[in-house]
């Protein structure tokens, strides 16, 4: 448990960051130097209160550049800090349950319901069907002229993948597949067999719902 005197700072130094609240994260985060950290709390909390619980995950680069004065790199670095534990956190969750059925998947990428615009992503699988990585493809509408088998098989090969899982959300909450993500589906398979890494699946996720394209009969 964190000590409830002192600065941010300080409590995070005497209890590590693993105790700290999000507050004192994120008025660290804030700050450029220990001694800015205490005048950066007041930010913090708006912030924490702005973006509670999974919403965390949505604070951007101008959020952090308003609340605090940051310059636009020293701002991407803590963007970046942050989507490395999320990642490091998703890998490990993602590694604890093989990903054999669409329910797995979409448990697997279910985070991505809270997300406001298209999110493309794939899961590299090991002959097991454990998740050995898990990489965002493409941020905005899926289609062919961004969503390219490239783009998503790269990780793939680099990982020696054994097979691949892929899913993206629909900011409407209806997981109903366009055609365009039926076209996408239909190539990356495709590509999949020519490369001997077949796509297992592709999920999209809706709201507390989804659809699988395995399951529907469509791969």
């Amino acid at each position: 448990m964190a000590v409830d005197t002192g600065s941010a700072y300080e409590r995070i130094q005497h209890s590590g960051v693993r105790s700290a609240s999000n507050v004192d994260l994120f008025a660290l985060i804030l700050a450029r130097e220990p001694r800015d950290v205490a005048a950066c709390e007041t930010d913090a909390q708006r912030l924490v209160r702005r973006f509670e619980g999974a919403k965390i995950l949505d604070v951007g680069q101008a959020d952090l550049r308003e609340s605090s004065g940051l310059e636009p790199f020293e701002a991407l670095q803590r963007l970046a800090a942050m989507e490395l534990g999320r990642r490091a956190q998703e890998a490990g969750r993602g590694s604890l349950a093989p990903l054999n059925d669409a329910k797995a998947v979409y448990e697997h990428f279910r985070r991505l319901a809270v997300e406001k615009q298209e999110h493309f992503c794939a899961a590299c699988l090991d002959s097991k069907n454990n998740v050995v990585s898990t990489v965002t493809v493409h941020i905005g509408t899926v289609n062919m002229s961004v969503v390219g088998p490239r783009e998503v098989f790269r990780e793939a090969v680099r990982e020696s993948a054994a097979a691949l899982v892929v899913a993206h959300n629909h900011p409407s909450g209806d997981p109903s597949p366009s055609p365009e993500d039926i076209a996408v589906t239909r190539k990356l398979v495709e590509v999949g067999k020519i490369l001997d890494i077949p796509l297992l699946d592709h999920v999209i996720v809706g709201d507390e719902r989804f659809y699988s394209m395995r399951e529907k009969g469509l791969l």
